[in-house]
């Protein structure tokens, strides 16, 4: 029988992981046996954090479910090594309560845990919940509708080239868009304070980003209540910049 994977950041305990394990296995009964790995806590912003100076435990707490005391990328690395009796043929990383747009990809668990099946050969999506801008809710229940209605035209794609990113506003207009990645500067506010026993700890926030929603980006489609679909492709070589580097060094070398 095939298989699917679901994990997140925000725990095993997480409103959006539950949904989306109800939603899923009710979906794809016939088809698909799902398993769940995913942090016993939250862990977000750990990005590609990996466990290596501790022992990591790890609970079954269900049928096919488990938790780790580790971060996203330990739980892949361990559901595809120890746990699951085959690999997955798609691994769902989410629901994120709150939106993984712009540079948010760089620090997301949940981005993370997809990118990391994408390094085992695997189809991967990461799914993040945009709240509403007045009250902060989540629309659990339409996020998981559509993320089975996204994974319908995915799954037969079995693409292992790229990792795709879904963020879901609320409320939303229903409309998909295919996206470009939006430009989101972060400026920390840190907080400093001394604790009981007078010393000086900080405090990290996020702080106020600047975001440059540019037509087609993902934070407009998002701004606009449209669904957000983004392919994240990995590419750490920039020929331009190292052929810039190659006539510097060369030219250098030369007048030596």
């Amino acid at each position: 029988m095939k298989t699917l994977l679901l994990t997140n950041d925000d725990g095993i305990l997480s409103t959006g992981l539950s949904y989306l394990k109800k939603f899923l296995s009710s979906k794809y009964e016939s088809i698909y046996d799902i398993y769940v790995v995913a942090p016993d806590r939250e862990r977000s912003g750990v990005s590609m954090s990996i466990t290596i100076n501790r022992p990591l435990r790890m609970n079954q707490i269900g049928e096919k479910e488990f938790s780790v005391d580790g971060t996203p990328v330990d739980c892949i690395n361990i559901a595809l090594q120890k746990i699951m009796p085959q690999w997955p043929d798609f691994i769902i990383s989410g629901m994120n309560e709150g939106e993984n747009l712009c540079e948010d990809v760089f620090f997301s668990g949940t981005v993370a845990a997809a990118y990391t099946g994408h390094l085992y050969g695997l189809p991967s999506l990461a799914v993040s919940l945009v709240p509403n801008k007045k009250t902060g809710e989540f629309d659990f229940n339409t996020g998981a509708h559509i993320t089975g209605q996204v994974l319908d035209k995915l799954l037969p794609l079995k693409n292992t080239a790229v990792v795709y990113n879904l963020n879901i506003p609320y409320p939303t207009t229903g409309e998909l868009v295919i996206t470009s990645i939006g430009l989101k500067r972060y400026k920390p506010t840190i907080v400093e304070k001394i604790d009981p026993r007078s010393r000086k700890y900080f405090w990290i926030g996020t702080g106020e980003p600047q975001n440059t929603g540019e037509p087609g980006t993902d934070l407009q489609a998002a701004a606009e209540g449209n669904i957000s679909l983004s392919v994240l492709k990995y590419d750490l070589n920039e020929l331009e910049e190292m052929n810039k580097l190659i006539e510097v060094f060369n030219d250098s070398a030369s007048k030596n």
